[in-house]
């Protein structure tokens, strides 16, 4: 388990392997790369793209929920997709032979979905090679409005009872998740670059495959994080997504030693256990 300034992650993320998030203090999971038993209870997931290291094992999903009588889940996945998804659930169903039950909901970037009374989350457009986007986390409060503050209880109490306009919405965008991107995916979303928490791909980290052709290939690299460490107002970084060419203590080796100082105390690195194959 990871803690993002309080907030705590978990997971596994191999660029190309497999990707799951689960953020169990939100009641979510983003991406579904492979299944983790904690998991399988959430009833929202967040999908980021169709590729298969983070759609691979969505029907094993559904089909857990099923096995343990669990309602459908809602999955979020980016608009355009949908009917290929529903395509690839019925596919299983004729395969398996059971009703694997689920409900696909595509969200576009401008949307959102309420998670519960002080929490919505909303897409931001991110640049893949496929229809992607990332997933943005906004905590919801109610405060006084300006021109209220100093007068009494009392008569803040008359202005509700009169209909007043009391009260004013406030919004903090408490964590950001982009998927698999090129940098746009964050430097287009301005409120991305200014979340509390941030989990961000960088698949590449170092000189075997240069920045330019990481975005080529629809990835962040390292390098790309450095050059915009000053925009980043981020409390904790999360860097995820690393291809299985690094092990771990060489993929924290190498962010400690390319991104600024500024930005690798604030940051953490999720790493698993290499893939086997070429390398």
């Amino acid at each position: 388990m990871i803690d993002l300034d309080g907030l705590h992650v978990d997971g596994v993320s191999i660029g190309g392997f497999a990707s799951t998030l689960d953020v169990p203090e939100l009641k979510v999971c983003i991406d579904l790369g492979v299944v983790l038993d904690r998991c399988i209870a959430r009833e929202v997931v967040l999908l980021t793209h169709a590729h298969a290291d983070h759609l691979g094992s969505f029907v094993q999903h559904v089909a857990q929920r099923g096995l343990r009588g669990m309602a459908p889940a809602r999955y979020v996945v980016p608009p355009g997709i949908e009917d290929d998804v529903r395509d690839l659930l019925e596919v299983w169903r004729r395969l398996d032979g059971g009703e694997l039950r689920a409900e696909i909901v595509p969200l576009a970037p401008g949307k959102e979905l309420l998670l519960r009374r002080d929490l919505v989350v909303r897409p931001f457009k991110t640049v893949h090679r496929v229809p992607s986007q990332g997933y943005l986390f906004e905590r919801v409060a109610k405060r006084l409005r300006a021109e209220h503050r100093g007068r009494t209880e009392e008569e803040i109490v008359a202005l509700r009872r009169d209909g007043g306009r009391v009260d004013e919405e406030t919004r903090e965008a408490t964590l950001a998740v982009t998927g698999d991107t090129t940098i746009a995916g964050l430097t287009g979303n301005p409120e991305v670059l200014r979340a509390r928490r941030l989990v961000v791909e960088a698949t590449f980290l170092d000189d075997r495959v240069s920045p330019e052709r990481a975005e080529r290939l629809g990835h962040v690299h390292i390098d790309h994080l450095a050059a915009i460490a000053d925009d980043l107002e981020c409390r904790a970084l999360l860097v995820q997504h690393v291809s299985p060419r690094h092990s771990g203590d060489g993929a924290r080796r190498l962010v400690r030693e390319r991104l600024p100082a500024s930005l690798v105390e604030r940051t953490q690195v999720m790493v698993s256990a290499p893939v086997p194959g070429p390398q």
